[in-house]
């Protein structure tokens, strides 16, 4: 550290971003963060709102000095630092700085980086467009549209500038501007999230029959909860209170509309640590990268032979692969540890279930159990083997133990349903395919069921209405028209 002599300036690092459009470093709010001293560079600082004023291409990086924080971090931070000093008018190399700072938690210093990379880079867009993306983050939606401009000059090619241009512009007022961003999107490749944009913004225009004409066919091509979110408020503006109910349901995850963003992405290789790479493996197996999920997974088992995460992610990600044998022996050999956690028994009970091995298999449930009774899904496996072997009291004990755990998973209730309509128990099985669809209106099955076990109890009007239901959810076609067909059977015997 400098002595008391040297003309630096010592700030500290902010867990916030909300003054730095005005100052390019804030001071700490949070003392409970890790302190973080950042030895900034000679001169002042500019603070005007707005766009930063040029920065000097003499200006050193800036310096955050840890007393706190992972090895690897700062060990990355360090590497990163050393490569833009040694390259003073590289904007790559304050941009790479950057990322690495907002990825690790340190945003002033993101933001005053990008500027930085900006001023020696002027042909990235990448540089102005983190910048938008931090300040609007901050609710700085005027100013984050003065930066983005900036990208969509240097690249007007870029689908998801132009999505962030619209969606920015229409949460400040700015319609047509937000218009012809999603328009612009829309033909750069992002047709179903910019088709969802236009129709929120007609909602905004209150002009919610548009929106339902847009949203309708997008919500059977687009699957999204945000998809059925703007569905369900479109189908609530125009009274269509039923199907609102049904749409509102469907998009019960609450999720922003995302879409593709390279520029983004290429974050992630910045990330280090031990959960930063779970976590990146965890997105590559989502997105089919079963690969590189696997040279992160191969490599993090050999630093954590015991991490229950570790295990189960890697025996899924060599099931995905195909590695049938190999995901099965990764979780045996996990048995072996002095400390098994219960989800390695819960894993590997499936395996023993298609090998025929099955009191191996409930053996292996029942520990998953022991170790931790407060989950559902060990009961729900236990119960699903159980009626599978024709034992169906005791699935439907098990199944009510997973109930006991967690009451809002459709799917429990619907399994227990099913037992008591295979013990013929029609009105237990009306009564649990009732809760299943209270628990997600759009659970399709729950419908399906709840008419057939209706038709069975010559109930043939409620029948016909809940499999009219589940005809509308649009997702068991070919089992509704076999349903639908069985009950105009039953309703001709019974004259």
């Amino acid at each position: 550290m400098p002595g008391a002599g040297v003309h630096l300036r010592r700030m500290v690092e902010s867990d916030m971003v909300s003054t730095m459009h005005g100052c390019r470093i804030a001071q700490m709010k949070n003392p409970l963060i890790a302190l973080v001293l950042l030895v900034h560079f000679m001169g002042s600082m500019s603070c005007s709102i707005g766009r930063e004023e040029t920065s000097n291409l003499t200006e050193a990086p800036v310096e955050v000095v840890f007393t706190d924080a992972k090895p690897a971090v700062a060990a990355l931070v360090g590497r990163l630092l050393d490569n833009a000093r040694n390259d003073p008018r590289s904007g790559s190399r304050r941009g790479e700085l950057g990322i690495a700072y907002e990825i690790h938690g340190f945003p002033n210093a993101a933001y005053t980086s990008y500027v930085q990379a900006e001023s020696r880079e002027s042909t990235d867009a990448r540089w102005p467009y983190y910048q938008a993306l931090m300040l609007a983050k901050q609710g700085s939606h005027e100013q984050a549209l003065t930066a983005l401009d900036r990208a969509i000059e240097i690249d007007p090619g870029y689908g998801a500038a132009w999505m962030w241009r619209a969606t920015w512009s229409l949460d400040v007022g700015l319609n047509g501007q937000a218009e012809e961003g999603f328009e612009r999107a829309k033909s750069l490749g992002l047709e179903a999230v910019a088709d969802a944009g236009i129709a929120r913004l007609r909602l905004h225009q209150d002009r919610p029959e548009e929106a339902v004409a847009i949203l309708e066919p997008l919500s059977q091509k687009a699957r999204y909860p945000s998809i059925y979110q703007l569905l369900g408020r479109a189908y609530r503006e125009t009274g269509r209170v039923d199907e609102a109910r049904i749409a509102l349901a469907r998009g019960r995850t609450t999720q922003p509309l995302s879409w593709s963003d390279e520029w983004e992405e290429e974050k992630r290789a910045y990330e280090v640590g031990f959960q930063a790479r779970i976590l990146r493996s965890q997105r590559a197996l989502k997105l089919d990268r079963i690969g590189e999920a696997l040279t992160i997974l191969e490599a993090l088992i050999e630093e954590e032979p015991g991490n229950p995460v570790v295990i189960s992610t890697l025996s899924s990600a060599y099931a995905k692969s195909g590695e049938i044998t190999e995901a099965f022996l990764t979780l045996r050999r996990a048995l072996r540890r002095e400390s098994v956690d219960y989800t390695v028994h819960a894993n590997i009970a499936p395996f023993y279930e298609n090998r025929g091995d099955h009191d191996i298999a409930l053996q292996h449930l029942d520990r998953a159990i022991e170790l931790n009774p407060s989950v559902a899904f060990p009961h729900t496996r236990k119960g699903l083997l159980l009626q599978k072997l024709g034992r169906y009291d005791e699935a439907l004990l098990a199944f009510e133990n997973a109930l006991g755990t967690s009451a809002d998973d459709p799917h429990t209730f619907f399994y227990a349903g099913d037992v008591e309509a295979l013990l013929r128990r029609w009105d237990r099985a009306i009564y649990r395919f009732n809760q299943s669809i209270t628990v997600d209106p759009s659970f399709t099955l729950g419908h399906l069921n709840l008419g057939l076990a209706l038709a069975r109890e010559n109930r043939f009007v409620e029948a016909r209405a809940a499999l009219e239901r589940a005809k509308a959810l649009g997702t068991h076609d070919g089992d509704v028209v076999r349903a639908l067909s069985y009950l105009a059977r039953l309703e001709k015997g019974s004259n």
